[in-house]
């Protein structure tokens, strides 16, 4: 299970449908409009989907881009059934350019 924080920077006229569609999305929690253009949101979700879960919101008309501001991810089993720890970042999220990791 990942959790990820994230900002999405909007353009500020269309915050609140780009929040309100975030919403919408069952892995997706909202916590406001900071400052205007960025919506404050933390997802849950399996470490494989952390890319599609980004991509979809980087795809929502009104977003120019999304910041990454805290992931974690706890132990998952691999696809053998082993326990896989200490998962690479760059393997999550596969050198995507456009994704932001501080």
């Amino acid at each position: 299970m990942a959790i990820m924080g994230f900002l999405a920077h909007v353009i500020k006229k269309d915050a609140s449908q780009v929040e309100a569609q975030i919403q919408k999305m069952t892995e997706m929690t909202t916590y406001g409009i900071h400052q205007d253009q960025y919506v404050v949101v933390v997802a849950e979700t399996s470490s494989e989907n952390i890319e599609k879960t980004v991509n979809r919101v980087k795809q929502l008309d009104g977003v120019l881009t999304v910041y990454t501001t805290y992931l974690t991810i706890e132990d998952e089993m691999d696809e053998d059934g082993n326990l896989e720890t200490n998962i690479s970042l760059r393997k999550l999220m596969k050198k995507e350019p456009g994704i932001n990791i501080t």
